[in-house]
């Protein structure tokens, strides 16, 4: 194995490990609060509009109803990320933190009011919104691929981005599927925000020391 293509596995690894490590976050966050504290957690969810609520941008994510929400959005977030790995390993560091942010801001600013949004399906209708457009803005092959498959397969996961079901947050939904869309437009310039950010919080950990 020459150098380039070492340098390419452990990158692909290295962002692999970092998906499972979310992933394992949520389980752990999900045994505690469904488990242990009787969903009490699920308080720490974006309540639009609310100071206390904006947490929930980060929060939110890691949080769940039940454990068939968070079973559904582990497949989701595993599939729907794992293909973003295969495309480019580089990426999903950069349209995870974009598609998160839009997610959670969105439906922060103008989410329903009296509500408390949880769960990590604005990632996944990001990582959706991500694969199914990336084709029309980096013509290639494997981006074509990647919008075939996803649009036969699981384009009828597209009705959660409207209001049809109360309990569903069709807003995190959407931000989060328009997040992916911007992300795909502007990948070159998210990928170099994401870089420099965490440069930044490298020097920032330094200096801690």
């Amino acid at each position: 194995m020459n150098d380039l293509s070492q340098t390419a596995v452990m990158n692909w690894l290295s962002q692999a490990r970092i998906l499972g490590y979310l992933l394992v976050v949520a389980w752990i966050v999900s045994v505690l609060n469904l488990g242990i504290f009787g969903k009490s957690l699920n308080r720490f969810g974006i309540r639009p509009r609310e100071w206390a609520g904006l947490w929930g941008v980060a929060f939110a994510p890691f949080l769940h109803g039940s454990w068939g929400h968070l079973e559904g959005n582990s497949i989701a977030f595993l599939t729907y990320g794992g293909l973003i790995l295969l495309q480019n390993p580089a990426n999903f560091g950069a349209v995870t933190a974009t598609v998160a942010l839009t997610s959670g801001l969105g439906t922060w600013l103008l989410g329903r009011d009296r509500t408390i949004h949880i769960g990590a399906s604005g990632v996944t209708f990001g990582y959706l919104g991500f694969l199914m457009f990336l084709a029309f803005f980096d013509r290639n092959i494997a981006t074509v691929l990647l919008l075939v498959f996803t649009a036969f397969f699981h384009s009828k996961y597209l009705w959660g981005l409207l209001p049809i079901y109360q309990r569903v947050s069709w807003e995190e939904h959407l931000f989060g599927f328009l997040g992916g869309i911007f992300a795909a437009r502007h990948l070159p310039q998210i990928r170099e925000a994401f870089a420099q950010f965490l440069v930044s919080l490298q020097h920032f950990e330094a200096w801690i020391r």
